[in-house]
């Protein structure tokens, strides 16, 4: 289904902040196109933290606020949210082999993702 008509009140995101690849937008254009009911855009988020750092992740965006932000393309939109946004600032979003990569993203200073300190939980 089409994605619904909300750009007027989106804030650009800015050149160098958030990028896809060719690939990337082809396969974001084809899920918004296949996605079985209207929708806003795909939202790319940030979760979590701890000791290997951040995780990121999309999922589709029903509706749009105020803090959001949106990367738009022939067929696509990216809505990503302002505390996000900062956490993926540089980044680029590829897709090969059916997985989307993130790339130029922060992680946590010296997060080898096998600290012992936290218990292995969410946060320290």
């Amino acid at each position: 289904m089409p994605v619904t008509a909300h750009s007027s009140n989106l804030t650009p995101v800015s050149d160098g902040e958030l990028k896809l690849s060719a690939a990337a937008e082809v396969k974001m254009a084809e899920l918004l196109a296949n996605a079985e009911s209207e929708i806003a855009g795909i939202r790319v988020f940030v979760s979590g933290g701890g000791c290997g750092g951040m995780a990121y992740g999309m999922t589709y965006a029903e509706e749009i606020t105020e803090y959001d932000s949106a990367l738009e393309g022939d067929g696509y939109r990216i809505i990503v949210d302002a505390v996000a946004l900062n956490f993926l600032s540089g980044c680029e979003i590829d897709f090969a082999q059916d997985s989307f990569l993130f790339s130029n993203v922060f992680q946590a200073v010296g997060g080898s993702g096998m600290c012992g300190g936290c218990g292995g939980g969410a946060g320290f």
